[in-house]
């Protein structure tokens, strides 16, 4: 049946097939509602779950409540949930600078929030933002009554001009509704109906949803309502944002999720209510039966947000448009020959723009962290949406989306470590480690246990996916409560509870280490004594700050180093929130750090109560980084050191050695919590006037430095400075005000000549002038680029110090004496002074000597930890078992192996691994390591010289410069790996990421040496066309070595 259909107020004029595909709901199917009802009758979570959606959550932000009250909505009139919509003729998008300002406070509000500082209200006051300064709405005048001109700031929807500058108080209502308001609605009353059946929440929601599709923008005959149809399809500021629909292109994915599954929900309402209908057609829809409604909301909603995502208009983070598109094909259920269908979503998510194929292998590093920082890492959780979703459309369509092409995502035996990474990061069961935009910096308050993992329900799945049970225990809180699961599925409480009981399911808080991601965390003490170091030399793609190496510190629930997390606002992101000068790590003259891969681990030990990481960074890499001077010396000693030693189940310091060369000027970064920190009593010279940038430049000002580079950045932005030579070691201290007095020492131990000392306290322009952050910077001036060697010792205490005293005992070799009460430790560390930008063996290592009375009572030595003292096993590796991670050495002394941490490298690349079994054949020892060594999967789609082209996407690689067919040289993720199937491999010189165009390809270049493991390597790669071909860490004739420990007392 088709109808031409004239739409009333202004709508548009249509012609359509208005029949729907769909003949009953496929997400809300009986057997999720009677899981449901069950849930609900038997668990307290879902009962309060229930409640939410009856009540709704808080309104915040643009996007954020889950749930709207749905009890609230199911009271209003049809004419309140019609206009609960804005129309979208009200434009979304502004420019910048008119956006988060109040005519009467003007951009004091952004002192509250620098992006929304607004509320809303959509019952009690429609159409209007409440100042949350001053507590004013605005605009002054009725816009739902029709009132367009009244008060002193009306706004009919092309803003309010006062005293010559624009306001769009409407504009912000409309992006806050749809998403604060709109979307939460929908679900809840769609989940509330389905539940209860009862009609008020039928038809309520059924009203809004058809409102939604009326405004949807499409790229068809709504154009002109997009997000950015006002600036020509991109953001007037953050130029690289495009697309989008009624929000921008990333929240336009959730929302979109949102509403598909509010339409399946309320699906079966539709041919209840004939005045509904009747209703609906009054306002202009071609609602003469259900079917049309159905049909006019797939049209105008659904097919038109799957168009937007086939386009790119509609496109998040991994995980999010991939659930959207899921969400569209499982319930548009529509496998006909119609244009956008569910097979086209289908493909677009597994092959297409998701390449969720192999997402889980690919986008994952091989211990189970992502491409982005820890927080943004979880969107790849929506995954399990996507996972949920295809087993429904599989059960809906046996035989039509087999498993080789569309795979089980969730059955890869990699994906599951996503899972044991998030509960294996988590700091003290309280904290994210925060690398790149995680977290933020806030008041110093003690945190007590809160959760094993920051997944909580997702771990429910996870569990009943898996059975395993640690994650059981990850899926309840530290005081043993139970996380909510999801409630259309099944609840595995008898099975959580068995999994509880066995030992298995502790989990382990000691020292560990996430070398595929790039991070260590050595950890101590039990209960409220436990602390943990994090070094951080992640290589980032997404979300990544300029934190190479940065150190972080937690004891007894307190953050001591807190990173300054996600930024305030984008626009200082450069100057300050992500600057390297701002991190607690060493910055080369004052010059900001390439964003390449790069950081590698050398050593991670435990022993004895003393626990070492030994990590490096390339982020100066020559012919990439611009040097502040012509013909200064490039930066290839970039290396942090970091030695926690435990004094007794209560006390603890750690010892930090950086090691640094390069440029003219070495900047060693420190700043604690948002407390003042204490200064020792030495003989300070204050700077007046200005900033670290010159005493003639303001906070916030620009300048040229002593390079000629025109600067705005870091510098600038810090104030109160002051300076000092440090000769002998000296302490810094953040006290606290809580009652177990807590503090944090911090001791700078000069070495290698005076230090010059500086302090100040700055913040970014987004913050208020009352709020500043003091820093603490060691700088060394230097010549040809000669290395500099930071000591430092931190001492987070409680009650009293625990470190009395730090002597430098001598300085070649390095050695430390900490005098505490009762003891003396004496600390040897070894990092040498050649380039650490290769994967070449370096002698580094650790002693730590402790003596009580003259008497020793401990000698831990790791590694090398003096010249000729100390030693590395060394030896290659002979075959390989990928299945099941191991590798074979010929090696005597099976034991020294055994839970110990090894290194295996090439020329081009480096991996730490430990060793978790060894079991002797004949005259080879096979060694089972931790973590997987797959790095990518794909189909080989074809051969040219030297490179092979992959039916997959390469989330590591990177869109590199090729030059007459060659990668240019530089830091690349897949260097030195190997590529290949069965026992038939080939070296890997690096990778290229593919774009939309038919020759931007996912590339992988092969070494030129034309290394394989048999025969030609030019014979293997020919074999490999049309295969399907794996990419792996390390093959045979990689080295391999172990650090030697010996504890001695």
């Amino acid at each position: 049946m088709k109808r031409r259909i004239l739409l009333m107020g202004g709508l548009i004029m249509w012609t359509a097939a208005m029949a729907s595909p769909k003949d009953g709901p496929t997400y809300y199917t009986p057997e999720r509602i009677e899981a449901a009802r069950q849930n609900l009758a038997r668990y307290d979570w879902a009962k309060d779950l229930f409640e939410r959606i009856q009540t709704g959550d808080a309104l915040r932000y643009y996007i954020g409540p889950e749930y709207g009250p749905a009890a609230t909505y199911a009271e209003q009139s049809d004419e309140f949930m019609w206009m609960l919509q804005p129309t979208t003729t009200i434009p979304r998008a502004m420019d910048h600078e008119a956006r988060a300002i109040c005519p009467v406070h003007g951009t004091k509000v952004r002192d509250i929030n620098p992006w929304c500082p607004y509320n809303i209200d959509p019952v009690n006051h429609p159409y209007k933002i409440q100042c949350m300064l001053g507590g004013e709405w605005y605009p002054s005048n009725d816009y739902a009554a029709g009132d367009m001109t009244s008060g002193d700031f009306p706004d009919d929807g092309s803003g309010c001009v006062i005293d010559g500058r624009r306001y769009f108080f409407l504009r912000e209502y409309a992006h806050m509704a749809y998403g604060s308001v709109v979307i939460p609605a929908l679900r809840s009353l769609s989940q509330a109906y389905a539940l209860t059946g009862d009609p008020r929440y039928g038809r309520k929601g059924a009203i809004l949803l058809a409102r939604l599709a009326s405004e949807y923008p499409n790229h068809d005959d709504r154009q002109d309502r997009l997000f950015y149809a006002l600036y020509n399809g991109r953001d007037p500021h953050y130029r690289w944002k495009t697309g989008g629909m009624i929000t921008d292109l990333i929240w336009e994915t959730f929302c979109l999720e949102g509403a598909v599954y509010a339409y399946d929900g309320l699906f079966s309402y539709m041919d209840q209510d004939p005045d509904m209908l009747a209703f609906l057609k009054e306002k202009g829809l071609p609602a003469d039966s259900a079917d049309d409604l159905r049909g006019y909301i797939e049209h105008y909603l659904v097919r038109a947000g799957m168009t937007g995502l086939l386009n790119g208009a509609i496109h998040g983070n991994e995980g999010h448009h991939q659930a959207a598109a899921l969400a569209c094909a499982l319930v548009l259920d529509d496998y006909s020959d119609a244009s956008p269908n569910s097979v086209e979503m289908v493909d677009y998510t597994f092959h297409g723009a998701g390449h969720a194929a192999h997402l889980l292998v690919n986008g994952l590093t091989r211990d189970g962290g992502g491409h982005e920082s820890p927080s943004y890492n979880r969107i790849k959780l929506d995954l399990i949406r996507v996972d949920q979703a295809m087993a429904s459309i599989r059960q809906h369509q046996p035989g039509l989306f087999p498993l080789d092409r569309y795979p089980d995502l969730f059955g890869e035996p990699k994906a599951r470590s996503i899972f044991d990474w998030y509960v294996d990061v988590t700091l003290l069961d309280a904290y994210l480690p925060p690398i790149g935009d995680t977290g933020g910096i806030g008041e110093l308050k003690r945190v007590d246990p809160r959760f094993y993992s920051l997944l909580m329900e997702q771990n429910v799945y996870a569990f009943g996916r898996y059975g395993d049970a640690r994650l059981a225990r990850a899926a309840t809180s530290p005081d043993g409560t139970p996380f909510p699961g999801e409630l259309f599925e099944p609840y595995p409480a008898d099975g959580i509870a068995a999994a509880l009981e066995q030992p298995e399911s502790q989990i382990d808080r000691g020292s560990r280490l996430f070398d595929g991601y790039g991070m260590a965390i050595l950890a101590s003490g039990e209960d409220q004594q436990r602390r943990a170091a994090l070094l951080n030399y992640t290589s980032l793609l997404g979300h990544r700050q300029n934190d190479h190496l940065t150190l972080g510190l937690y004891a007894r629930g307190l953050d001591w180093l807190p990173d300054l997390g996600y930024p305030l606002s984008w626009d200082y992101r450069w100057q300050w929130d992500s600057n390297s000068l701002a991190h607690n790590t060493v910055t080369v003259d004052e010059t900001q750090p390439r964003q390449d891969f790069g950081g590698f681990g050398r050593l991670f030990a435990s022993e004895g109560g003393v626990h070492v990481i030994v990590a490096d960074h390339d982020p100066y890499p020559m012919d990439r980084v611009e040097p502040a001077r012509d013909g200064a010396a490039p930066t290839q000693l970039y290396e942090r050191l970091v030695v926690l030693v435990d004094v007794d189940d209560d006390r603890f310091y750690m010892v930090d050695l950086f090691a640094v060369d390069g440029g003219d000027q070495h900047d060693q970064s420190w700043h604690g919590p948002l407390v003042p920190v204490v200064a020792p009593d030495l003989d300070w010279t204050n700077q007046p006037e200005g900033t670290l940038a010159g005493s003639e430049v303001e906070q916030f000002g620009k300048w040229t430095d002593r390079w000629g580079r025109a600067r705005d950045d870091f510098p600038g932005f810090l104030k109160d400075i002051r300076r000092v030579t440090l000769s002998e070691p000296a302490a810094w201290t953040w006290p606290s005000d809580l009652p177990e007095g807590d503090g944090l020492r911090l001791h700078l131990v000069p070495v290698g000549g005076p230090l010059e000392v500086i302090g100040g306290r700055g913040r970014s322009p987004a913050r208020p002038e009352d709020w500043g952050l003091d820093y603490v910077l060691a700088r060394r001036q230097v010549e040809d680029g000669e290395a500099s060697v930071f000591v430092s010792v931190l001492d987070a205490y409680q009650g009293e110090p625990v470190v009395e005293k730090v002597r430098l005992i001598s300085a070649s070799p390095l050695v430390l004496e900490v005098e505490r009460e009762g003891a003396t430790d004496r600390i040897q560390l070894q990092v040498p002074s050649t380039p650490s930008t290769t994967m070449d063996h370096r002698t580094i290592g650790v002693r730590v000597q402790t003596s009580v009375a003259g008497q020793g009572t401990r000698d831990v030595r790791i590694g090398e930890w003096a010249p000729g003292e100390g030693a590395y096993t060394t030896t290659g590796i002979v075959a390989v078992d990928y299945a099941a991670n191991r590798v074979a050495i010929v090696a005597p002394g099976g034991d020294q192996w055994l839970g110990r941490t090894l290194r295996i490298y090439n020329d081009a690349r480096a991996a730490l691994y430990r060793v978790t079994d060894v079991v002797a054949d004949g005259e080879r020892l096979w060694l089972s390591l931790d973590h997987s060594a797959l790095l990518g999967r794909g189909t080989v789609s074809d051969v040219e010289d030297g490179r092979l082209h992959l039916d997959a996407y390469l989330t590591f690689a990177q869109r590199r410069p090729v030059e007459e067919g060659d990668l240019v040289p530089g830091p690349d993720y897949y260097a030195g790996s190997w590529i290949g199937a069965g026992d038939r491999f080939v070296k890997v010189a690096g990778a290229v990421q593919g774009g939309d165009a038919e020759d931007e390809r996912n590339s992988i270049y092969l070494n030129s040496s034309g290394e394989s493991t048999s025969g030609s390597a030019d014979a293997l790669v020919r074999d490999f066309t049309g295969q399907a071909v794996e990419i792996w860490q390390y093959g045979v004739g990689d080295q391999l070595e172990l650090a030697r420990v010996e504890i001695l007392r």
